[in-house]
Parts: structure tokens; C-alpha cells; sequence
């Protein structure tokens, strides 16, 4: 089947052209697969490239500007635009995990459905190519679009909460976003995750990270609450708080503010757990200080 992007038409035709001049297949996956298959426009745009990027982003520098940076071990090359927007270009890759919670270890892949097996969700592992000789062809070799229509949150393999336990606080941000559930053997394997304690493995820095995304949402209320039932949230701390006073304060990470003023004396302690720097764990505890009042 064909899945058009709903934006960006411009920028995907020329680096398309890009991509042909260069005898390279090139694809949009992810992120913005899936919110074009929801019928929504994504900003969200990842490329995935079957060979070297670099001719591309020469390309798409010389048309609009900006500047470029490689991230070697991980086959990625960053672009920002002139005004400031990025754009992931990846090659084909496969990941290995040498521990529960460890960052992978990353490889050329041979194909882009190769790739596509090391997502982290069904409704995630789906791209869109972009030239060739079938343009917006859907790539969904995981029955990506079934979960999508069917507002499912399906992971791809039984140890993919073991090999990335930031999977679990993905899941629940998608689920809360979209109004999905968790599909029955991954809601499974998630409270077994967590039962495992393998939450408690990833770094501090990983899960503020995870934590900043959810609360970076217009509501993440359900995210928590899922998160809430999953037994996932004591790991950020034992007393972690929330309720509708987050939704005061916008999107980010002021709303870490509101969630250290609802616990009270513990407040501070998860704020200083959190691994920010000093100036910003004191603008943010005099924050929540003045939202006790």
C-alpha cells in the first residue's frame, strides 16, 4: 500500500532526488510513518539510508543552508537547517545488547526491514520510501498499520523491555498520547520487566530523560497513571507524585517543579536524583517551594 506524507512535501521530494542521484534507497520511518498513518502531520521526520548519508546532506546543506554532525558509532549524521531544525539521517543498522539496560552495540544492516527489527514497536517500525520506482510505498513487515487502527502499543520480541527498559516509559507515553492500550503479551512483559527490577538498571540521566518526554507531553496524566499501574514509576522515586496541578505549568520540565511540590519533604530528594545541574535543581526547587505556598 502507499502511505503519503502529509508534510514537508518540498523538503522529502529533494532529498529524494538527492537519494537517486546517489543510487541510494531512501526511506521516512518511524515516528512520522505512524502519524501519517493516523492522518496527522508529523515534525518528527528520521531518514534511513541504504548507504553512506553524506551526499545527501551536502545536497540538502547546499539548498537550505545549516550545518551537519556525525555520530560515527552510530551510523547517524545529524542536519540542522539554517533555521534551526534537525533531521536524523541513519543507514541501515542492527543493534546488540551485551546487558539488560546496556546501550547497544551498533552495525551495518543489509536492508531496511532488517532495521526495522530492532524498533521498538510494531506501530513504530514502518517506513515510508521515498524514491525508487514506487514513491511512498508503506514498508510494514511487522503489521504495523494493524496496530495502529487497532490503538495497540506491541512490542517486537520478548526481550525488548530486557534490552532497553526506557521501552517501558516509551510505551506508556505513546499509549497515553494516542489513547492506546498495551497489547496483551506486552502488557505481560512489561510488569514482568518491572517485577525484574530492570528499570532499576538504566541510569539516572536515562530516566529523567524518559521522565522529561512524558511530562513534555500536552497531557501525561495517562502516561503516568499507566506507568502508576505498571509499578514503574516508584523507580523514579518511591514518592513520586502527580495530579491535574501539572497541567498548570506548560509542557517540559517546569512540570518537574509541580511533581516534587506534590510530594511534599521528598520533593527535594527526587530533584536532586535527577542528575540536572546545580542551577537548574535549585530553580527548580524554589519553583516547587513557591507552588507549596
Amino acid at each position: 500500500m502507499l502511505l503519503r506524507p502529509l508534510n514537508d512535501l518540498p523538503l522529502l521530494q529533494k532529498a529524494a532526488s538527492l537519494a537517486d542521484a546517489a543510487g541510494l534507497e531512501l526511506y521516512a520511518v518511524g515516528g512520522c510513518a505512524r502519524d501519517w498513518a493516523l492522518g496527522r502531520p508529523s515534525a518528527d521526520i528520521d531518514f534511513l539510508v541504504g548507504g553512506d548519508a553524506d551526499p545527501l546532506v551536502a545536497g540538502l546543506e547546499q539548498a537550505y543552508g545549516g550545518s551537519h554532525k556525525k555520530f560515527k558509532p552510530f551510523l547517524t549524521v545529524r542536519f540542522f537547517d539554517s533555521a534551526g531544525r534537525r533531521l536524523d539521517f541513519a543507514r541501515f543498522r542492527k543493534e546488540t545488547y551485551a546487558a539488560p539496560a546496556a546501550l547497544p552495540t551498533v552495525a551495518e544492516a543489509d536492508s531496511a526491514a532488517e532495521d526495522l527489527k530492532r524498533r521498538d514497536f510494531a506501530a513504530n517500525a514502518m517506513a515510508v520510501r521515498l524514491n525508487g520506482a514506487e514513491p511512498y510505498a508503506l514498508l510494514d513487515p511487522h503489521k504495523g498499520m494493524e496496530d495502529v487502527k487497532a490503538g495497540l502499543v506491541r512490542v517486537l520480541h520478548e526481550k525488548s523491555f530486557q534490552d532497553d527498559p526506557t521501552r517501558l516509559y516509551r510505551a506508556a507515553r505513546f499509549a497515553g498520547r494516542f489513547g492506546w492500550r498495551l497489547e496483551a503479551g506486552t502488557l505481560e512483559l512489561a510488569l514482568a520487566a518491572v517485577k525484574a527490577g530492570l528499570p532499576g538498571l538504566l541510569s539516572r540521566e536515562r530516566l529523567r530523560n524518559e521522565l522529561v518526554k512524558i511530562l513534555s507531553e500536552e497531557n501525561p496524566l495517562p502516561a503516568l497513571a499507566l506507568l502508576g499501574e505498571l509499578g514503574a514509576l516508584a523507580v523514579i522515586h518511591p514518592a513520586f507524585a502527580y495530579g491535574p496541578s501539572l497541567l498548570a505549568l506548560p509542557p517540559g520540565r517546569g512540570r518537574l517543579a509541580a511533581a516534587a511540590a506534590l510530594m511534599g519533604p521528598a520533593g527535594g530528594e527526587f530533584l536532586a536524583g535527577l542528575r540536572l545541574s546545580n542551577k537548574e535543581t535549585a530553580d527548580l526547587n524554589a519553583q516547587a517551594g513557591s507552588l507549596r505556598k
